[in-house]
């Protein structure tokens, strides 16, 4: 109860004590709340009229991963070591960061995996900005919506980071700063700016980055730190990322941050329409329309478009100007088979011969009449064809995707 004191040099040093007490800050779990922090308040209100800091600060438990208190006796301790060597301190300081005050947290080994990927992230990012620095930008004016918008969300992040911070909210800052790293950053305004080479995007890589790998430092305390020590201490010239000023906001722009978000959207749902359709990410578009009054907004950022979905030409469009056409007509087997027998391969023949626009046509009105070998004619109702439709545009198939109010139209 009298460490507040001591430690603030009561008795000893009356010039520091003066500097050092109250403290500002004195961190426990629950469990002692009634016997350590009301012994400590009550003697040094004793001893100097007055609590010994300002803030207490209360934590839970690591409990068992089934939610149990860990003990020897029962045999389900976490030894923290062997986690350590294979994961990293950083991967289990991310997972303690993650865990709420003031509430028990059993214990999950695929948090700390999360933090190792994490570190993973932080490191390959710094890799890739690497190769557009060579100095430290200086300000620029020429930025791009996609600049402005993650300069926005950074900016953001800082400030919202800083506000739990100084509240001890670490759970929610951890939370906030991963996934600006992460979802935001990472995933999406870096894969829109690979194949740019300008000084908007080195200023932008560079300040974002910095900055946020100094809000994730006091969690992740060692690869942030090679992170700077390789990429940006011959340039910031502070031997140390812990030594270096805490960020500021750059800007806050929330028409930026419409425009981004829409754009950002746009861009990972043709992205996904790739992969999904086994299409490379880096296979050329014909052509892309953004159809709807939503899509106004995206106009400023056509090139970022362009170029992250590989597009040779990108149209904004008020109205859709598709048809929908039959491309193709089929058997169905597994009835024609049954119904027909001997004469369903002769069938199959005559169908791979039609038009499929004009088979439908005739089935409009009924059963579709085919002749075949000895002069004989069938009726074939319309249970027995399969047809196939697409989107045309100017007589070129097409795919749709929706996002929003926003329809977008691809010719591959």
């Amino acid at each position: 109860s009298g460490s507040a004191l001591y430690n603030t040099y009561w008795g000893r040093d009356e010039e520091l004590h003066k500097k050092l007490y109250p403290m500002s800050m004195r961190p426990q779990s629950h469990d002692i709340i009634r016997t350590w922090a009301f012994y400590t308040i009550l003697r040094s209100h004793q001893i100097k009229d007055e609590i010994p800091w300002k803030d207490i600060m209360i934590h839970g438990f690591i409990m068992a991963p089934d939610g149990t208190p860990m003990h020897t006796s029962i045999g389900n301790v976490i030894d923290p070591i062997p986690i350590l060597e294979q994961y990293g301190a950083d991967a289990l300081r991310y997972y303690a960061a993650t865990c709420s005050l003031g509430i028990d947290h059993a214990f999950r080994e695929k948090d700390v995996i999360r933090g190792r990927k994490l570190c993973n992230k932080v490191f390959n990012i710094g890799q890739f900005i690497s190769r557009f620095i060579d100095k430290k930008p200086v300000g620029c004016k020429d930025l791009r919506p996609s600049d402005r918008w993650i300069i926005s969300r950074y900016s953001k992040t800082v400030k919202s980071v800083s506000e739990y911070l100084d509240c001890y909210t670490f759970d929610k800052a951890m939370r906030d700063i991963e996934n600006f790293i992460w979802h935001e950053f990472a995933d999406h305004y870096v894969e829109m700016v690979k194949t740019r080479d300008d000084d908007a995007v080195r200023y932008t890589l560079y300040n974002v980055f910095l900055g946020a790998i100094k809000l994730l430092a006091p969690f992740m305390p060692h690869v942030t730190e090679d992170v700077y020590q390789e990429h940006f201490l011959r340039f910031e010239g502070i031997k140390s990322i812990h030594l270096a000023p805490w960020p500021e906001p750059i800007a806050i722009d929330d028409d930026a941050e419409a425009v981004g978000e829409s754009l950002k959207d746009v861009i990972a749902t043709i992205r996904g329409w790739k992969s999904e359709k086994k299409i490379a990410l880096n296979a050329e578009l014909q052509l892309v329309q953004l159809i709807g009054e939503s899509a106004k907004i995206l106009e400023p950022a056509k090139l970022d478009i362009m170029e992250t979905i590989k597009a040779k030409e990108l149209q904004f469009v008020e109205k859709a100007d598709l048809t929908e056409e039959y491309t193709a007509v089929k058997p169905v087997h597994a009835k024609l088979g049954p119904a027909f027998k001997a004469d369903a391969k002769a069938i199959v023949a005559e169908i791979a011969k039609m038009d499929p626009a004009d088979a439908a046509k005739r089935l409009a009105d009924g059963p579709m009449k085919i002749d075949i070998d000895g002069g004989r004619t069938i009726e074939l109702p319309a249970e027995y064809l399969d047809f196939e439709k697409r989107l045309m545009l100017n007589g070129k198939a097409v795919d749709t995707l929706q996002i929003g109010d926003i329809l977008v139209v691809i010719e591959q």
